[in-house]
């Protein structure tokens, strides 16, 4: 059965088997596949040559610009020939080979996140528990499960699969995603999640025989552990600006407007305090969360939640010191420093999940037309077929 998506594959010095793996994707009814020759040695162009006459489209790179930028230039070949004629985009990879059947299914999943209009980031998740999974596999993919769970809330059971079933209305949104390396395929999940995932099963695959290993454990995984974080760096460096704003207006108004003044601490403290915190909701909400609202209503629901949140962590503040200190005593500034840097990590999740959880940009006016019209079709579907969970 012929498949209504196109395949988009970045090779770099591809195995041999990869020629036959684009054989049996054919037979599994994949018509349009496209592969992008990342800067691949001239000894491989062999390959790349039995691919074309097996009617594959083949875009080359001059040289090697990595896996999110051979990702990019296969979407904009999509975008320009395919866009609003297909599913979407299933992307697979050249040395680590998934049965063409587990790619049927992500495209089965893929057409019925079409067909209902709800256009979510389609998954391939393997079994990492498996005997053939290399220890690092394992042990990296434990650690980005545990930090998508804890920084985003978003439990995703294999983030660092690299297949996925991308619906066609979202191949832009994709195309503006920063990047060039594997950093860009987290980067890629990360964007999905206010819109939602749909994870697949799909077989482990080892590395081909004869495929060269493009993935540089020490430099990529800092660069994935880098995009994971920044965010969270983001929202730390935000949140010391303020304090340290705090302080100096503190100062200011101490020892200038309040100066002499009986309640001159207390006006200095919040006063302060008022500037601080609404430095630091303009900062986070513009380039942490990038929160976007068009509304004044969405921006003051915002604004107040923000302002008592901050209120209601200092108050969580001053009570857990005092609390810690009478139970087990010790030095309290220490104390302050263990309870606040709690409080501080539990602030970001609340900012991040609730207050500014509709940080989802509006669809552009093209593309909610056409979602309209996905949805229309879809209440052609005589029945919507069951999902692979």
């Amino acid at each position: 059965m012929e498949s209504n998506a196109v395949v988009v594959i970045p090779a770099l010095n591809p195995p041999s088997s990869f020629v036959s793996y684009i054989e049996k994707l054919k037979e599994e009814g994949f018509e349009r596949i496209v592969v992008v020759n990342d800067g691949s040695r001239t000894d491989k162009l062999p390959i790349f040559f039995r691919l074309k006459r097996l009617g594959a489209i083949v875009i080359d790179h001059k040289q090697n610009l990595g896996q999110g930028a051979a990702l990019r230039t296969g979407f904009a070949y999509y975008t320009e020939h395919f866009q609003g004629q297909t599913d979407g985009v299933i992307t697979l990879n050249a040395d680590r080979q998934i049965p063409p059947s587990d790619a049927a299914k992500i495209a089965s999943s893929l057409h019925n996140e079409q067909a209902m209009g709800t256009f979510a980031l389609v998954v391939g998740t393997r079994n990492l528990e498996g005997k053939n999974v290399t220890d690092y596999d394992y042990n990296m993919g434990g650690v980005m499960k545990l930090l998508y769970h804890m920084l985003m809330g978003v439990r995703l059971n294999d983030p660092l699969s690299g297949v996925f079933g991308i619906p066609d209305l979202r191949i832009r949104q994709c195309m503006d995603i920063e990047g060039d390396g594997y950093s860009y395929v987290t980067s890629l999940t990360m964007s999905f999640e206010k819109i939602g995932f749909l994870q697949v099963p799909v077989r482990y695959a080892v590395l081909e025989e004869g495929a060269e290993p493009t993935y540089r454990k020490i430099p990529d995984t800092i660069r994935i552990l880098y995009t994971i974080f920044k965010k969270f760096i983001l929202y730390s460096i935000t949140s010391v600006g303020a304090s340290i704003l705090d302080v100096i207006m503190f100062g200011i108004f101490n020892s200038v407007t309040f100066r002499g003044q009986p309640l001159a601490i207390l006006y200095s403290t919040v006063c302060a305090r008022l500037i601080s915190a609404s430095a630091n909701y303009l900062l986070t909400k513009r380039f942490v969360f990038h929160f976007k609202s068009d509304s004044a209503q969405g921006t003051t629901k915002s604004a107040g939640a923000f302002f008592l949140l901050s209120a209601m962590q200092c108050i969580c503040s001053a009570l857990s010191v005092s609390a810690m200190k009478a139970l087990f005593g010790g030095n309290v500034v220490g104390i302050k420093v263990l309870a606040d840097a709690v409080l501080f990590f539990i602030s970001y999740k609340i900012q991040h999940k609730y207050i500014f959880k509709d940080d989802k940009k509006k669809e552009d006016p093209e593309t909610e037309i056409q979602m309209s019209r996905a949805r229309e079709a879809a209440q052609a579907v005589e029945a919507r077929p069951e999902q692979e969970i």
